[in-house]
């Protein structure tokens, strides 16, 4: 089925795997043998790239056009594939209401893989859950891509096969190189290569990228950080999504030469290396390692999903050293703290400004979402220079909190009789987590006039949030306040102050102008600590929760904040945290006469 119309470019939310190469379309499938093998495969199937679980699809895996074995996803999404022989496989997703996913070329042998699969709801119930059959060729239309060689340059070309069942038009083709099978779609970074094609949405047919030769002047990282002089073997992952959101993946092993100068530099260590791990309550979109413009308002839905789906880890590195820039940056991650295994590679890069004392705004960046990543357990990477000689920076750890969820309190949604100086009472929920703080933002509206207050205050710069921040004491192992006192300070604002310090640590005096009951584990903020006049009487006012997310600090390493979890953010654009999540609490009521 065609569709002929002007779509609104789709923002990719890619099909996640860490292993994998080559590909076959396995049409009309038939029984295959008996699971006797090594292989195991440890997937998620989840709705968006950071999304809610897909329970109940039907995960049917195939060997040269047979059916080795079939297996529903569990509640959260997850599934585990196990006595797979070694050997090349294809994986297809399917469930009524869903679109379909398919994974073309997943390479097992004896060492476990983690595989994360995208399957979002169908754009149409109605239509096929077929996704697109590709035709992968060189530039000439008639030589495989996969196997071939380069030199410097990959010249590609992309068309839809002549027996598709996908629904078209295509949504979009995407493209990226690399090392780690499976690395091209989790790496977003400032100097990775990817390639994107956004087909015409206005012609029926067959669907082509025609000849395409990369890097060009749109993608000028497409090959580099890849290849040697010699040859080696990188996948080239293409993921195409059409318009009823049906997925299809195909990862190519080709070899590349690569005779840049860089190779032969004799590289340093990048420095100050920093992981931070961000927890997203919602589903959305991530900050996606590729974009499609306007789309940035895409809706998002319901909760993450567990074991690490709604998690992504950023590592951020400076490299100051102009004279010997890096071939590449490989990215490491450990389980261990001990053990480095490979998980991406971007193009080498230098900038000689000295590097920044804040972490975020360190200028070479890496984001991982691998479905290996779980709250709860601790993540250590590295980032090695590698040129003629390779140079590790220092190993940097994170532990991805759990789901943040504070709750407004009072005054109630839909009460009357509300006092014109009220008290704001709000749930944190901090300790539950295993946070050492909490970062809010309340915004209160007159619904008569649209003015009102935002507490604590407006931002001291554009790329800031003003914050009122709530520690809980977790001790010297935490925040440094002793456990059963509390901390609450404004950040973000021209001028910041201390509004409560129990334990006289930032303030002698030891103010207590903002309560924290660290039984119950509320916040209550009496408004003339912020406002100058009293609320009107008889109004009617909203309050709201505009931003909120808990942190935790590393005390190994500076103490820097090594992971967050987002409640709300009002916009990716704000610093601390790259990933928008308006969806806020709002709780409306009418004051009294006093």
């Amino acid at each position: 089925m065609n569709r002929s119309r002007t779509l609104p470019l789709l923002a990719l939310t890619g099909l996640i795997l860490s292993a994998c190469s080559g590909g076959s379309n396995s049409p009309n499938p038939t029984p295959g043998p008996v699971l006797n093998g090594p292989g195991v495969v440890r997937g998620i199937i989840v709705d968006q790239n950071i999304g809610a679980p897909v329970a109940g699809s039907t995960i049917t895996v195939y060997q040269d056009s047979k059916v080795i074995t079939t297996l529903p996803s569990k509640a959260d999404g997850s599934f585990d594939i196990s006595g797979l022989p070694e050997g090349t496989y294809d994986l297809k997703a399917r469930k009524s209401g869903m679109a379909g996913s398919d994974v073309y070329g997943l390479i097992v042998g004896t060492d476990p893989l983690d595989l994360r699969m995208v399957q979002r709801p169908a754009f149409e119930t109605s239509g096929t859950a077929e996704p697109a059959t590709l035709t992968l060729t060189r530039a000439d239309g008639t030589t495989p891509l996969a196997g071939s060689t380069f030199t410097d340059k990959v010249d590609f070309q992309i068309t839809t096969s002549a027996g598709s069942k996908h629904t078209g038009p295509l949504r979009v083709i995407y493209a990226q190189l690399g090392r780690t099978p499976g690395s091209a779609s989790v790496t977003g970074s400032s100097t990775d290569g990817k390639w994107l094609f956004n087909p015409p949405q206005d012609q029926l047919g067959p669907t082509t990228t025609d000849k395409v030769t990369l890097p060009n002047a749109a993608s000028p990282n497409f090959v580099k950080g890849f290849g040697s002089t010699s040859g080696e073997t990188v996948f080239m992952e293409i993921l195409a999504v059409d318009f009823n959101y049906n997925y299809s993946r195909y990862i190519v092993p080709i070899t590349l030469v690569n005779t840049s100068a860089s190779a032969a530099a004799t590289v340093s260590a990048p420095t100050q290396a920093a992981a931070i791990s961000y927890t997203l309550k919602q589903e959305g979109d991530w900050t996606r390692p590729y974009s499609t413009p306007g789309h940035e308002g895409a809706a998002l839905g319901g909760d993450a999903a567990p074991n690490g789906s709604g998690v992504f880890v950023e590592v951020r590195w400076c490299y100051t050293n102009t004279a010997a820039t890096p071939f590449a940056f490989d990215i490491e991650r450990s389980s261990d703290g001990t053990s480095f295994s490979k998980i991406g590679t971007v193009a080498g890069a230098s900038d000689a400004t000295a590097c920044p004392a804040n972490q975020l705004t360190r200028p070479f960046f890496y984001r991982d979402n691998s479905a290996a990543l779980a709250v709860g357990k601790t993540f250590t990477y590295r980032v090695v220079a590698r040129g003629a000689n390779m140079a590790p920076s220092n190993s940097t750890a994170t532990s991805p909190l759990a789901p943040f969820m504070p709750k407004l309190l009072g005054p109630a949604d839909e009460s009357n009789g509300v006092s014109l100086t009220p008290t704001f009472v709000i749930g944190n929920p901090q300790q539950e987590i295993g946070a050492d703080g909490a970062g809010y933002n309340l915004q209160l509206r007159d619904l008569y006039t649209g003015g009102g207050y935002n507490l604590p205050g407006n931002p001291g710069a554009a790329t800031a949030a003003a914050l009122f921040r709530v520690e809980e004491g977790t001790g010297t192992s935490g925040n440094g306040v002793p456990a059963g006192q509390s901390l609450v300070f404004t950040s973000g604002m021209a001028s910041n102050f201390v509004l409560t310090d129990t334990a006289g640590i930032l303030a002698p005096g030891k103010p207590n102008l903002i309560p924290v009951d660290q039984t119950a584990h509320t916040v209550s903020i009496p408004l003339e600590v912020f406002a100058e006049k009293p609320l009107q009487t008889l109004r009617p006012y909203k309050w709201e929760m505009y931003a909120g997310y808990a942190y935790k600090y590393s005390p190994a390493e500076g103490k820097r904040v090594s992971a967050y979890s987002v409640y709300t953010w009002p916009a990716s654009s704000i610093l601390p945290i790259p990933a928008a999540r308006p969806v806020n609490q709002n709780f409306d009521f009418i004051t009294g006469q006093q």
